[in-house]
């Protein structure tokens, strides 16, 4: 056993600092060289913070036991619905992003959060093992929505959620041209078919149209989807006390 003031021990926790600190400076460098970029994109609909808010009424405020963001990017799911997970990952095929997500969510001081780098087809997580999975502004970016939704569902647990939140159809093709979007948003008919072909369930589908006064165009749309297997929860055991 080392003494907590052992010199080695003194070093790692030195180290340790160092790293979080050099991560931290990576994740504002990178914030502030791609700002411009997501701001533009940012102003083109309604305002995230009431994105963020629906999302939460949506999801609610009961526990979570096992948390899936995929797509994670620099971790602002995470960040978000962490608090109220046993466990929570975050899932993307850019190791330069997760490296953002990484010193960003040192900076929470979250426990609880694991970051694994994967394929969104082909996900490095066991199957029937998610509560809640998150696809926060995803598909648009795929080729094939409806494999990843489908791979997505493989996940999740008996009664598990699927959290989709996307661009409703629009037509600003200059998304296509100078940020890679492979679909200019989905129809609520697309996505609930896609999910119904995934085996889910849909529970809630909410719009979020921006306000013309403010300049935006485009239209958030959110899917809650279940799957609709059930596992009962046993019968707790009560005792009784006499006075």
């Amino acid at each position: 056993w080392l003494e907590a003031d052992d010199a080695l021990l003194a070093g790692d926790r030195a180290r340790l600092a160092q790293v979080r600190h050099a991560r931290a400076e990576n994740a504002a460098r990178y914030f502030a060289a791609h700002a411009e970029e997501w701001d533009r994109i940012r102003a083109l609909h309604v305002p995230e913070e009431s994105v963020e808010e629906a999302m939460r009424e949506v999801v609610g405020e009961r526990p979570v036991r096992n948390l899936l963001d995929l797509g994670a990017g620099a971790g602002r799911m995470l960040e978000l619905f962490a608090p109220q997970a046993e466990r929570a990952v975050g899932v993307d095929l850019s190791s330069a992003m997760l490296g953002v997500a990484r010193g960003r969510l040192e900076e929470t001081g979250f426990d609880n959060v694991q970051l694994r780098q994967g394929d969104i087809y082909a996900l490095p997580i066991e199957r029937n093992s998610i509560d809640l999975a998150i696809m926060h502004q995803v598909l648009h970016f795929l080729d094939d929505p409806g494999r990843a939704l489908r791979e997505a569902a493989r996940v999740l647990a008996p009664g598990g959620r699927l959290l989709v939140v996307d661009f409703a159809p629009h037509q600003e093709e200059a998304l296509r041209d100078k940020h890679a979007h492979r679909r200019l948003g989905f129809s609520d008919a697309e996505i609930t078919g896609l999910l119904a072909q995934a085996g889910l369930d849909i529970i809630q589908h909410r719009q979020l149209a921006p306000d013309p006064s403010e300049g935006a165009k485009l239209t958030v749309s959110l899917w809650l989807a279940r799957d609709p297997r059930v596992i009962a929860d046993p019968i707790p055991t009560v005792s009784y006390e006499t006075a």
